[in-house]
This record gives structure tokens, sequence and C-alpha cells, in this order.
């Protein structure tokens, strides 16, 4: 009890206020200049970085395929030739090259095997061309492709009989 006493003495001393001296009087202070600039706008710029397309076809989607199927989708080489045992399509525009091997499989039908790209012009500063990007380059648009036709010689267009109850 008697430490609970005396401590609050102690504290209750702690609170007394000393004699602060009045305040006197002064010049008023002086006057401070600011000059207000327009602010400062910060303009955050997104930068957007664009993915290239995605290719049409890629390699691995034409290896194997016949060379019909394949002058489906990328038209009339620009130049083929038959080698020993291989014939090689060569597709040519103003990105790249494109070389096509086809090579006898089993059944002896011929069939993608191995594709090469290269770029055009081999003295530029990058000279190279991903081969999905040649590949894509030389696919044929729809325009030249047209409308499939029937794979039969019956090219009839008429109307077809009803088969609903089949």
């Amino acid at each position: 009890m008697r430490a609970l006493i005396f401590l609050s003495v102690i504290l209750l001393s702690g609170c007394q206020t000393a004699d602060l001296p009045e305040p006197q009087a002064s010049s008023p202070p002086e006057s401070v200049t600011v000059s207000v600039t327009e602010p400062i706008i910060e303009q955050v710029v997104e930068v957007v970085v664009e993915e290239p397309p995605k290719p049409h076809f890629i390699l691995e989607n034409i290896m194997n395929l016949a060379p019909d199927t394949l002058q489906n989708i990328l038209g009339k080489p620009s130049l083929k030739r038959v080698e020993r045992d291989a014939r090689v399509w060569l597709y040519r525009n103003d990105e790249c090259v494109l070389h096509l091997y086809f090579y006898p499989d089993d059944n002896g039908d011929f069939r993608l095997d191995y594709v090469e790209t290269a770029a055009v012009d081999m003295t530029a500063d990058n000279p190279t061309v991903s081969p999905g990007a040649c590949l894509d380059s030389h696919v044929a648009s729809e325009d030249i492709i047209g409308d499939p036709q029937p794979s039969s010689a019956d090219k009839d267009t008429g109307p077809q009989p009803d088969r609903s109850d089949n």
C-alpha cells in the first residue's frame, strides 16, 4: 500500500506545470511567396506486345501427308523435281523458300517426310524465318482454293433423295 501511495505522489508531481514565459509581441511573420506551377501529370503507358498470329498449319500436322493433300493446302508449287527416291516441291514467295521432300512409304505411296525452310534474302541482317511462319505464308487463301468439289465423278447438284428413315 505504501508503494501505491509513493507511486501516486511521483506521478502527480510529474503533472505540475512549469511556468512558461508569456508570449512577447512581435512583428508579423514575413510573407512567403509560393509560385503555383501546373501540376505534373504522369502518363502511364501500357506497352502492349502483340504476339504473332498463330499459324494455320504447323509442321508436325502436315508431316506424312500425301502430295495431293498438300497441294490443296499450299496451292501449286513453284517447282517440282524428281530425285532418286524422292519428289521435291519448291514453294517461294517474298518472305521465304519452302522445300517439301516426299518419300515412298511401305505401300509405295509418296508422303511428306522432310521440310526445309530458308529466308529469301540470305544477306539480310536476320535471314532466319521460323518454319511455321514460312509454312503459314505459303498456305493458299480461300480465294485460291475455292469451294471443295465432291470427290466422286457424279457431281449432280440436283435434289437428293430423302434418307431420314434410314
